[in-house]
C-alpha cells in the first residue's frame, strides 16, 4: 500500500527539483501549464466525457466538489470570487515561502484546466492566500 503522506511529500520535493532545474519562474509557469493540461485528461479519466458545457461559475463550483472529493483539502469552495482550500494535502509538506512554490501555480492550473474543460471558457486565477492549511485563489 503507497502511503499518502510520502506520496505528496515526493510531490512537493519534485516541483522544488523543477525550480532548482530551470529556475523559478520557469518552473511556475511549467507547471501552472501542466496543471491546465492534466485538468482536462484527470477529469475524463476520472468522470468520462462530460456530455455537457457549464456555466463557468457553476463550472468553478464543480470543480471545487471535485477536488475535495479527491483529497486535494478536507474542504474546497468557491466564495466571493475565490476558490479556497481548507487544510490542504500539500502545504503542511512545503517549507519556505508557500505561495511561491511551483506546486501551488500547478494546483492552480488544475483548477483552471478542469474549469475550461467544463466550461469551454477561460478562468485565470492569482494567489490571494498561502499559508499551512489554507490557500486560496481569486479570479474575476
Amino acid at each position: 500500500m503507497i502511503d499518502p503522506e510520502i506520496l505528496i511529500f515526493s510531490i512537493v520535493k519534485m516541483a522544488e527539483g523543477v525550480k532548482g532545474v530551470i529556475g523559478d519562474k520557469g518552473s511556475k509557469a511549467v507547471l501552472r501549464d501542466s496543471g491546465r493540461h492534466a485538468g482536462p485528461k484527470m477529469f475524463e479519466n476520472l468522470m468520462g466525457h462530460f456530455p455537457e458545457t457549464l456555466p463557468r461559475e457553476d463550472a468553478i463550483a464543480r470543480t471545487c466538489t471535485l477536488m475535495q472529493e479527491l483529497g486535494f483539502a478536507e474542504q474546497v469552495f468557491k466564495q466571493d470570487k475565490q476558490v479556497v482550500f481548507h487544510n490542504d494535502a500539500f502545504t503542511p509538506a512545503m517549507e519556505g515561502d508557500l505561495a511561491n512554490s511551483p506546486l501551488i501555480y500547478f494546483l492552480m492550473g488544475l483548477i483552471e484546466g478542469f474549469v475550461q474543460y467544463l466550461s469551454k471558457e477561460k478562468l485565470t486565477l492569482e494567489i490571494n492566500d498561502v499559508q499551512k492549511g489554507i490557500i486560496s485563489f481569486k479570479y474575476s
